[in-house]
C-alpha cells in the first residue's frame, strides 16, 4: 500500500523550495565578497582557449559541474528529472537524483521507480550519481542498496548526512549513531561504485571528513551553508510550534561553503570534493575550485528556472553560469584547472582567524590546494 505522506513530500519539498524564501541569510555574500581572486592584467592565455573539462568517475565532462540531487520518487516529478537530466547531458556535467529511499519503498511500483531511473535514461553521456540517506542505513540491506545503484545504472552512491533537516522534519528521522560506520564500511567492500559523502546545506566539517576519509571514503560534496537553507523548508512544513521556533534560531546554523571546502581539503588533501551550497554562479564556482575543490554543484537554481520559465530559462542561466566561470578564470590567468588551484588567493582576517581557531595552518593548506590532483 502506498503511503501518499511519504511521495507528497517530494512535491512539497520543491514547491516550498521555489515559493518560500527558504535560503541561508545574505551573510554569505559578505564571505564572497571578502574573498579576493587576483585580477591579472596580462593574463597571457587566451579566452578562447579556456578549457574547464575535467574527468570525474570515468567520464570527460566539459565543465567541473554537478546538477546536485534533489528529486525523485514521485511520478509526478518524472519528466523535472528527465529535463534535468537531459540539461545535464547536452552541457556535458555530472547529475544526482534525489534520495532513492522511495524505490526501496516501494519496489513493485515501476512509475516510483522510473522517476529516478529516467535520469540514466535521458543522460547516457555523463555520470549519474545515485543518493540514500545515511539515517536509512540502519533499515537497508546490502542486497537493496545494491539494488538501487544498479537499477540506476549509477557511478557513485552519495550517502548523505542531514541531521539538522531530519531534527526539524515532521516525520524526522535523528538516528545518526557511529554504527551507520559500520555499514558505510561494508558497503566499501562490495558497492561496484564509489561513495559520494555529502551534506544537504549545512556544510561537512573537518572532523567528519577526517573520519570517513579515514575508512576509504574518497569523495565528498561539502554543501554548505550558503543556499538552500532545509531546516527552513521543514520549518514551513510542520505544526509544531517548538519545532517552528527552533528552525527560525537555527536559520544561521552551518559551516558556509567557502569554509567548509577549506576544511574539507584540509582534512582529506587527496580527496575529490564537491563544492555546493549556494554557489549559484560563475564567480562563487570559481572561487571554490581556487580554494580546493574539484567540481561545484547547484540545485536550486536550475530547478527554480525550469518551473518558472522552461527549458529556455534553463539553458540561459547554465551558459550565464559556465561563460562567467570561463570569463573569470580568463581574468586570473587560468585556462586550465590545474592553473585555477594555484592561482593566488587573499583570504579576509576573520576567514583566516577561523582557520586559526580550527586548527588549521594555513601555509599547509595552501601548499596542499596547490597540489590538487
Amino acid at each position: 500500500m502506498i503511503d501518499h505522506k511519504i511521495l507528497d513530500r517530494k512535491l512539497e519539498h520543491l514547491r516550498i523550495v521555489v515559493e518560500r524564501d527558504v535560503d541561508f541569510p545574505d551573510n554569505c555574500s559578505e564571505i564572497y565578497n571578502g574573498i579576493r581572486l587576483i585580477h591579472q592584467a596580462y593574463p597571457g592565455i587566451n579566452l578562447d582557449n579556456v578549457d574547464l573539462s575535467i574527468d570525474f568517475l570515468g567520464y570527460k565532462l566539459k565543465y567541473p559541474i554537478m546538477i546536485t540531487g534533489m528529486t525523485g520518487g514521485h511520478p509526478g516529478v518524472k519528466e523535472i528529472n528527465k529535463t534535468l537530466a537531459l540539461i545535464a547531458d547536452e552541457y556535458g556535467i555530472a547529475i544526482g537524483v534525489g534520495s532513492q529511499r522511495a524505490m526501496i519503498i516501494y519496489n513493485d511500483n515501476e512509475d516510483i521507480r522510473r522517476s529516478y531511473r529516467i535520469v540514466r535514461e535521458t543522460a547516457r553521456n555523463v555520470p549519474v550519481i545515485g543518493n540514500i540517506g545515511a539515517n536509512t542505513l540502519h533499515d537497508l540491506s546490502i542486497n537493496e542498496i545494491l539494488d538501487i545503484v544498479q537499477y540506476l545504472e549509477a557511478d557513485a552512491l552519495a550517502i548523505h548526512l542531514n541531521p539538522a533537516q531530519e531534527a526539524i522534519q515532521p516525520e524526522g528521522d535523528t538516528r545518526f549513531s557511529r554504527d551507520i560506520t559500520d555499514k558505510i564500511v561494508e558497503l566499501l567492500d562490495v558497492l561496484p561504485v564509489p561513495i559520494i559523502i555529502k551534506e544537504v546545506g549545512n556544510g561537512l566539517s573537518y572532523e567528519t571528513v577526517k573520519e570517513l576519509h579515514g575508512i576509504g571514503i574518497n569523495y565528498f560534496d561539502v554543501a554548505g551553508a550558503c543556499g538552500t537553507n532545509w531546516v527552513l523548508v521543514e520549518k514551513y512544513r510542520s505544526n509544531n510550534e517548538v519545532r517552528i521556533r527552533i528552525a527560525e534560531d537555527l536559520s544561521n546554523w552551518g559551516i558556509p561553503t567557502p569554509y567548509a571546502v577549506v576544511e574539507a581539503r584540509s582534512a582529506a588533501p587527496s580527496s575529490f570534493i564537491v563544492a555546493s551550497g549556494g554557489v549559484w554562479n560563475g564567480l562563487r564556482a570559481v572561487i571554490n575550485i581556487v580554494l580546493g575543490a574539484n567540481m561545484v554543484g547547484l540545485a536550486k537554481p536550475v530547478i527554480k528556472n525550469l518551473l518558472v520559465g522552461g527549458l529556455k530559462q534553463v539553458r540561459l542561466f547554465m551558459k550565464t553560469f559556465i561563460e562567467e566561470m570561463r570569463i573569470v578564470s580568463f581574468l586570473i590567468g587560468a585556462d586550465k584547472l590545474d592553473k585555477l588551484h594555484k592561482a593566488p588567493v587573499v583570504l579576509p582576517s576573520n576567514m583566516l582567524d577561523y582557520l586559526k581557531q580550527r586548527g588549521i595552518d594555513y601555509q599547509v593548506y595552501e601548499e596542499t590546494r596547490r597540489f590538487i590532483q
